[in-house]
């Protein structure tokens, strides 16, 4: 996941620009930008690794809804994308198939959105409260 990495360039851009209006010694502003850089870095390692305990934690649970609900999920996304996007339109359905996507209102849209969407953010909050709680102190 590049997520911040992509992000990077557009978020020192603006700032550069604000730390060249404040800063005006190019050298201190240059050491501020790569504290920024290494601090933004830093919290994106911070990021994946709560991602990769959560997945972890999922991966080795008891239960086999949680074991299995995010290979669900991309399973459900990747045959959606299949049937719309190759067998569909191999079958000389494609455009009745996006229609018939089209008629599902849009609540029911939102509804799975927010329904996958909440689950993912509890399990996700859950395991990151968990591994964070069973963190030694230093």
């Amino acid at each position: 996941m590049n997520g911040l990495l992509s992000l990077l360039p557009a978020i020192l851009g603006p700032i550069s620009d604000i730390l060249g209006r404040l800063i005006p010694d190019p050298n201190k502003r240059i050491e501020l930008e790569n504290e920024i850089t290494k601090a933004l870095l830093s919290n994106q390692a911070s990021m994946l690794d709560a991602m990769k305990s959560v997945m972890v934690a999922d991966a080795q649970s008891e239960g086999w809804l949680t074991r299995n609900a995010r290979p669900l999920t991309v399973v459900w996304g990747l045959s959606m994308l299949t049937w719309l996007g190759v067998v569909a339109p191999s079958l000389g359905i494609g455009s009745e198939a996006i229609a018939a996507i089209k008629q599902v209102p849009s609540d029911l849209w939102n509804l799975v959105t927010v329904g996958v969407g909440a689950y993912i953010l509890g399990k996700t909050g859950e395991s990151i409260a968990t591994s964070m709680a069973n963190r030694p102190t230093k």
